[in-house]
């Protein structure tokens, strides 16, 4: 009785990993991927051989050549379930698994490619009211633009908002406004 629970649990196992394996035909990088369709036989080769190991549970299958306790029964269930599944996924296995350190290198390699091209400016900047010039950590004050431009690798190209044209160019303003 024992071994019966056993070889279903074992069955169950094997088959929510081929119903997992099976959901990955839905992704295409999952499909392309090297070694993962070997891997997906050779579960199925694999849960094969745990249906084939349940029947020798039951005597009225004997009579089967296929199923019950027979040469025919223990050859599928050893050598075309077991042995040449476990073939199978290890030769899976050896094709996916230099693929994901591969890929797991260049997502590290990406990081820290990341992390070098951004600066954060980070903490409270004292900055004057009126001027808008902020305080470095030496006491200085600096220009906004270039006290950003030390501290991150922001460049600032300089325009004219509409308010400061109209109060500083009211002519060229009035210009504008009457093309517009």
């Amino acid at each position: 009785m024992h071994d019966i629970i056993l070889e279903i649990s074992r069955m169950i196992v094997v088959g929510l990993i081929l119903v997992f394996l099976v959901r990955g035909l839905r992704s295409k990088e999952i499909c392309n991927a090297p070694g993962w369709q070997l891997l997906l036989f050779g579960f199925t080769l694999v849960f094969f051989g745990t249906l084939i190991d349940i029947t020798d549970n039951f005597p009225s299958l004997d009579r089967f050549v296929v199923v019950g306790d027979t040469p025919a029964q223990a050859f599928l269930e050893k050598v075309v379930g077991y042995l040449a599944g476990f073939i199978f996924i290890a030769m899976g296995i050896r094709e996916w698994l230099p693929q994901i350190a591969s890929r797991q290198q260049q997502i590290a390699e990406n990081l820290t490619k990341a992390e070098e091209e951004v600066q954060i400016l980070q903490g409270l900047l004292p900055i004057c009211s009126s001027c808008k010039k902020i305080r470095d950590e030496d006491g200085s004050w600096n220009q906004l633009e270039a006290y950003i431009c030390e501290y991150s690798e922001a460049v600032f190209t300089h325009s004219l908002c509409d308010s400061c044209v109209k109060e500083l160019y009211p002519e060229e303003y009035a210009e504008i406004q009457a093309k517009n």
